[in-house]
């Protein structure tokens, strides 16, 4: 009896454990589990949704090379519908989930971007300040730009172009605008979000 109280003890515990890990982000196996997205750290109130689309690619589908870094390395058309009553700002952060780290890589940030625009042309200018007001934060390189994908020979990773629905604009400096700045910011703050997903295998 007192054998199997303590198999039950020895059992209850290494279950309790394993809940603690996977709700660390991290899987039974003691590897890193994929990166969150920004998406589910800044979530949309009730749930709310926009479409995101884009002219060069179909969700879910191959990215052209001139959009990554062995080709023109050229930021994506984006477009996408109006967001709710309350909408003053726009916000569009890419990043790759192909990784196997707890955040992904960002490749782009773009926000305050106003409330009368759906969509972003192909081959934004680098910088911090775009032509409408809206600002550039700073990808993986630390440029404020957009930087295309370059994932390792072989691989295949997906690129999640999300914009989000903001009941404000944000007070930060293009300087300061990593991804952990900006999505601390967003908090809160998020009507609707949507994403338009690329993938590019590296070469």
């Amino acid at each position: 009896m007192k054998a199997m109280l303590r198999s039950a003890t020895v059992l209850s515990l290494v279950t309790l454990f394993a809940v603690s890990a996977n709700a660390q982000g991290e899987n039974p196996s003691g590897q890193g589990g994929p990166p969150v997205l920004a998406k589910s750290l800044a979530p949309a109130r009730m749930g709310g949704r926009i479409m995101v689309t884009s002219p060069a690619f179909s969700s879910g589908k191959t990215l052209d090379e001139k959009y990554t870094q062995n080709g023109a390395n050229m930021s994506p058309p984006l477009a996408w519908t109006k967001g709710p009553v309350g909408t003053r700002s726009y916000v569009v952060l890419a990043e790759d989930s192909g990784v196997n780290r707890p955040e992904p890589i960002v490749h782009w940030i773009v926000y305050n971007i106003p409330s009368s625009v759906l969509r972003l042309s192909q081959e934004m200018p680098p910088g911090a300040t775009l032509e409408d007001g809206a600002l550039q934060g700073k990808n993986v390189a630390g440029s404020t730009s957009y930087i295309g994908p370059k994932p390792p020979a072989g691989q295949t990773h997906p690129y999640h172009f999300q914009v989000f629905a903001l009941n404000t604009t944000l007070d930060i400096d293009p300087a300061n605008a990593d991804r952990a700045t900006l999505i601390n910011a967003m908090k809160g703050r998020v009507l609707a979000v949507g994403d338009v997903v690329g993938n590019y295998t590296g070469q």
